[in-house]
């Protein structure tokens, strides 16, 4: 993965990731030092690594009155990272009190693009329940294969069984022993050109498009579900035993 790319996903900015990239390699160095490779006004420079020093990923001496600065070691980032998951973790029941009425609610939750795929999918399996769904297989497989290995694989992980109507495509895939274990398959091949991946898990009912622009949504609703559900059973009735 680019480098760049995975420090702007960790939540610094252009300016934090030249100056903290310019600074890994040299040791101590001084702002003006700084200021010539990144070619930034000292004035900027110094600024963005006072918000380095403020995340902890840079650290600074005076020596001689002059002020050097250091790029703390990588591994600083993932231990921000811990105590940033182990502060959410405390405070999670707290959020969750907040988002949880007495009278359970419905809603519906819009998500786009490759991170909204996987916040979808990491949804529908969180927890270990019977899980539907239904679509053109062959065209998930393309939408796929842009998300993380983690996310593609969350149901095998989790060991969470699923019932599948798809279209016939890949079926070596499903014949392995992780597969069988957690799976029951009937192919139907209208389903090839189906434009979207319907999941029911629980009241719920998730829905990605597979077709231009990525779009995806999940509805909390009980009576959705249930039509979801029944939609679901005569695709099932429909479609052909899958030899897994």
């Amino acid at each position: 993965m680019d480098i760049n790319l995975a420090l702007k996903e960790y939540g610094l900015t252009d300016k934090e990731i030249d100056v903290y990239l310019a600074l890994l390699p040299l040791g101590s160095i001084n702002l003006q030092e700084i200021a010539k490779r990144v070619d930034f006004p000292r004035t900027t420079v110094y600024n963005t690594l006072n918000y380095l020093l403020q995340k902890g990923l840079v650290s600074k001496i005076i020596k001689k009155g002059v002020t050097y600065f250091e790029a703390s070691d990588p591994d600083k980032l993932i231990d921000k990272l811990k105590q940033k998951k182990e502060l959410l973790e405390r405070v999670l029941p707290n959020l969750q009190g907040l988002k949880k009425s007495k009278i359970e609610s419905s809603s519906v939750e819009i998500y786009e693009g490759n991170k909204g795929l996987s916040t979808i999918l990491s949804d529908v399996f969180k927890v270990r329940q019977q899980t539907y769904y239904f679509g053109s297989y062959s065209l998930s497989v393309e939408r796929l294969k842009h998300l993380p290995e983690h996310v593609r694989t969350i149901r095998l992980e989790k060991k969470i069984p699923a019932k599948i109507v798809i279209d016939r495509y890949d079926e070596e895939t499903f014949h392995k022993p992780t597969y069988k274990k957690i799976t029951e398959m009937r192919f139907l091949d209208s389903l090839k050109d189906f434009p979207c991946m319907v999941f029911i898990y629980g009241n719920n009912v998730a829905i990605y498009t597979l077709k231009d622009e990525l779009v995806g949504i999940i509805i909390k609703n009980k009576q959705v579900a249930e039509a979801m559900k029944l939609i679901f059973n005569i695709y099932w009735s429909q479609g052909k035993p899958a030899k897994i």
